[in-house]
């Protein structure tokens, strides 16, 4: 259980990371100021989860939650549906995915109940398939380098 728990810290960490190096070279790209970059990085990678008020002054916590979460649903789905390497990065991109459909719901469910407000749903389908594709790529990586034997 405990190569499983690295391996999944360790894909998402890294699923994260390229995620977030693709938006600074995307926010460089769209001239976004750099004293504004880590907000909506933030925003970018939690899905707005940092720009709800609650957070307070500590917004910038918002991204253990997404890290986390993906963290530990790879941890279930390994667990539970471990079938081999392949199977594993299928499930790696899945973990990522689950944190941004889930957030797509709570986004759909408060546009239902309080108005749609002015978040850019059109965009939710990219998260999701983006999400997924950083997933299954950093879970590709994660075996080919490090080679953690988890559960084969």
């Amino acid at each position: 259980m405990g190569k499983t728990i690295r391996y999944a810290f360790l894909t998402c960490t890294l699923a994260y990371v390229l995620a977030a190096i693709l938006l600074v070279i995307f926010f460089a790209v769209e001239g976004i100021n750099v004293e504004y970059m880590i907000k909506d990085l933030l925003t970018a990678l939690t899905l707005a989860l940092s720009e709800f008020t609650w957070w307070g002054n500590l917004f910038y916590i918002a991204f253990i939650v997404p890290w986390l979460a993906s963290s530990l649903v790879l941890v279930l789905f390994i667990h539970r549906f471990n079938g081999g390497a392949k199977r594993r990065r299928l499930l790696g991109g899945l973990s990522v995915f689950a944190y941004y459909f889930a957030m797509v719901l709570v986004f759909i469910i408060h546009g239902l109940v309080r108005g749609w407000g002015d978040v850019g749903y059109q965009f939710f389908p990219i998260w999701l398939i983006v999400g997924f594709g950083l997933g299954y790529l950093a879970a590709t990586i994660v075996e080919r380098i490090f080679k953690l034997q988890v559960a084969d």
